[in-house]
């Protein structure tokens, strides 16, 4: 783990008042360098390699932790993406390639308000909550 990546994981904990444990500083750290979505299992064998033996009860705990306050998004059961860009609490719009697993997430929330006000203000995503639209990239489409 590069100094850099493990300083960006806990000013991300810092910012969410979260405590700095070495466990979710390793789980930020690889949500960080992934491009693609993580399994549980995935997870679990890649945290393995980094710090030897890992508790799995733990894992599961601070990822819950990590997708309630939003660092993290749950993209089906068992699978996770970190937050794309450096938000505050608000409603999350994803795109999810089902092919390659690459995601971006809708960042103009100006744009995002626009929508919701257009389906008559019906605002029934809570700060924390996402909305995932799946289906194949461009560049796996070609």
């Amino acid at each position: 783990m590069n100094k850099v990546t493990k300083e960006k994981a806990e000013q991300i904990l810092n910012r969410f008042s979260l405590k700095k444990t070495d466990l979710r500083i390793h789980l930020i750290v690889l949500f960080l360098k992934e491009k693609k979505s993580l399994s549980q299992a995935e997870i679990i064998e890649e945290l393995e390699k980094e710090t030897g033996s890992v508790d799995r009860v733990s894992i599961y705990r601070n990822l819950n932790q990590l997708k309630t306050a939003g660092i993290v998004h749950e993209i089906e059961n068992n699978k996770y993406v970190s937050c794309s860009h450096d938000c505050e609490k608000h409603a999350h719009v994803l795109l999810y390639c089902q092919s390659c697993e690459k995601h971006n997430e809708v960042k103009d929330h100006d744009k995002l308000n626009s929508f919701f006000k257009a389906m008559g203000g019906f605002q029934f995503l809570s700060a924390n909550r996402a909305v995932f639209l799946k289906g194949i990239c461009q560049s796996c489409a070609s």
